[in-house]
């Protein structure tokens, strides 16, 4: 490589991530620490060990205004074991490189001095589980959480240097005996933009070839399913970005995938959606409650959590319609269960609950063409057995023994 595009591309990198690492910083533990309480001051959140490692415990220190003969505190552990990292006259310690630690001295500054040092190590890899120290000085008990685990592996792809949309985004659909729909779907995306590409996973039969100038076609075996062909769409994509359509839709003029890229380029949010073939944007709320040993109730409620920062027109949601804009990373983390076969929308958002930032916005908008295909509606419209093998599915894989939705 050349220096000067060795250089172009190290700039865009270090761009890629700082981004990454500003979404990670935002889902991370801050470090919170509490001064003078009861008496002790230590850490409440924000302390990560990797595993085999060790780390420094900041912020430790006894407010005492009582004159004793002997300061002593005791810690101890779960998941690792605790040293000092340097001694400290006139201070003695017991246990070292166990999972139990005493410190006393004689001198409340020595002793605090002595608590600079204190390191925990963890022992046993218990990845993302938190070690809750004990902290104890005379009848007062403390916490010391420490969280376990690795640095996040950055997951970064190259833009390129010119930011072109068909760098950052892959259009993939899922087709099944819909080949007319889905060449009128190639086509209003190549009226837009003539070379970004397009991932089509296809279990029809008898097949036709849909491989194309950046139209990748993979063919499934017949009727595998709906969550089969997207975890093969999105197992395809090499951008950081993946729109995804239902192959009965149609690129407008209002189809402006930039707009929806400033969205995720800019603000706290994974997935990002929104008009399909109407004026009015999908605004779902999802919710667990909790129920009995029956199990419990998933709910699906109109509402928003309110605005995105910057973008008025995008809402905050749980739930959006089948045209959405995603990081691939995020999508792929969620995935798609092969189960449903044969219809399935609200479950990959559902399972995406406390993993996925959802959005939808009101100024891109999709065509729908809704003619109906006989044949196709033959699969599409569920028999009873189908209903109740998803009931029967539900039923033991979320927990649940009630279900409202609307996409049924």
């Amino acid at each position: 490589m050349a220096k000067d595009e060795k250089e172009d591309l190290k700039k865009r990198r270090k761009k890629e991530l700082e981004k990454f690492r500003d979404r990670v910083s935002r889902m991370s533990d801050p470090l919170l620490l509490v001064r003078g309480h009861c008496p002790l001051s230590y850490p409440t959140m924000g302390l990560q060990v990797v595993p085999g490692e060790a780390i420094l415990v900041p912020g430790l220190s006894v407010d005492d205004n009582v004159l004793r003969e002997q300061y002593k505190v005791e810690f101890s552990a779960k998941f690792g074991v605790l040293d000092i990292a340097a001694e400290v006259a006139e201070v003695d310690t017991s246990g070292r490189n166990t999972r139990s630690l005493k410190i006393v001295s004689s001198s409340l500054v020595h002793l605090n001095r002595q608590l600079d040092f204190l390191v925990y190590i963890n022992t046993e890899p218990e990845l993302g589980r938190l070690d809750l120290v004990n902290f104890r000085y005379l009848d007062h008990d403390v916490t010391i959480p420490i969280r376990i685990n690795f640095r996040p592996v950055p997951l970064l792809y190259d833009p390129g240097s010119d930011d072109n949309i068909d760098r950052k985004v892959t259009i993939v659909t899922k087709t099944f005996l819909r080949y007319l729909s889905v060449r009128n779907l190639i086509r209003s995306i190549r009226k837009f933009y003539p070379t970004i590409r397009i991932v089509i996973a296809d279990d029809s039969r008898p097949v036709e070839d849909l491989q194309g100038d950046n139209v990748d076609h993979y063919v499934m075996p017949f009727g595998v399913g709906w969550f089969a062909g997207r975890n093969l769409a999105v197992s395809q994509v090499k951008t950081p970005y993946m729109l995804w359509v239902d192959d009965d839709f149609l690129f407008i003029p209002e189809t402006k995938l930039e707009k929806f890229v400033d969205v995720l380029d800019n603000a706290d949010i994974d997935i990002v959606s929104g008009l399909v073939g109407r004026d009015r944007i999908s605004i779902n709320k999802l919710n667990i409650l909790e129920g009995d040993e029956e199990g419990d109730c998933l709910v699906q409620t109109m509402g928003t959590y309110g605005t995105l920062k910057d973008f008025p027109e995008c809402h905050r949601v749980d739930r959006v319609d089948n045209f959405f804009l995603g990081r691939t990373d995020k999508v792929r983390e969620v995935g798609f269960d092969p189960a449903y076969s044969r219809f399935a929308h609200t479950e990959f958002f559902y399972e995406g609950l406390g993993k996925l930032r959802t959005a939808a916005c009101s100024f891109v908008k999709i065509g729908h063409n809704r003619k109906r295909n006989h044949q196709y509606a033959k699969f599409r419209i569920p028999g009873r057995e189908y209903v109740k093998f998803l009931n029967n599915h539900e039923f033991f894989k979320y927990n649940v023994k009630c279900w409202n939705k609307d996409d049924i």
